[in-house]
């Protein structure tokens, strides 16, 4: 279970989101504007979702600031956002950080994946630190999430869109409408490829499939 803040004002969204993250185990709470949301990352909550169009403080402004503060720094932000050039706003302000950028509406197995990917990361950073190796998780786990991490947290929008897509309908497991399209994991490691972002190595590891787990994560 992960503490997640979700900073949103749309109480709507706020409410959807939620539910989402309590389906999947987690502990959500929610600021609905800036000048909370800088005072609930206090908490040291493991995961912020932001929402650029806020009521007072922009949410580009929003994570200057908590990238700025050496308490907050090391929170990963993912921004959920329905404005079509987010990511340009964001790369305009100057603000850096955003672990990835998702578009309104989300769905809930896209936000969950990629939600488990940057927490699964970021444990795996710590216990790397440690020279801890998590129980039950294999080599080829952990090399797999990191190099997902990667896609997500330095790809062009086009390809974190793809993954992000790419990730929710693997994670719901055929039960995701037949609706979306997603591309295959061939075409997204091709693009990925010709991004510079991996070499033909880390392409095979990834295609020998990604697994889902439950993400453990310590108070």
């Amino acid at each position: 279970m992960a503490r997640i803040l979700i900073v949103d004002d749309d109480e709507s969204v706020a409410r959807v989101l939620t539910h989402f993250l309590r389906e999947a185990g987690h502990a959500p709470s929610v600021a609905s504007n800036g000048h909370l949301a800088l005072l609930a990352v206090r908490a040291k909550p493991d995961l912020v979702l932001l929402d650029l169009g806020l009521p007072d403080i922009s949410g580009d402004e929003v994570l200057r600031r908590l990238k700025r503060d050496p308490f907050a720094a090391g929170i990963p932000v993912v921004i959920v956002s329905g404005h079509p050039d987010a990511a340009d706003i964001v790369g305009r302000s100057g603000a850096t950080g955003p672990v990835a950028i998702l578009p309104k509406p989300v769905l809930g197995s896209e936000l969950c994946a990629v939600v488990d990917i940057v927490l699964d990361a970021r444990k795996s950073r710590a216990d790397a630190a440690d020279r801890a190796t998590p129980a039950g998780r294999s080599p080829l786990y952990r090399q797999q999430r990191e190099l997902l991490y990667r896609l997500i947290s330095a790809g062009s929008n086009p390809l974190v869109r793809q993954v992000c897509r790419r990730l929710g309908t693997d994670r719901a497991r055929g039960n995701l409408s037949r609706a979306v399209e997603t591309a295959s994991w061939t075409e997204i490691l091709r693009r990925a490829t010709q991004e510079g972002l991996l070499e033909e190595a880390e392409c095979d590891a990834l295609l020998q499939g990604v697994p889902f787990r439950p993400v453990e994560q310590t108070a």
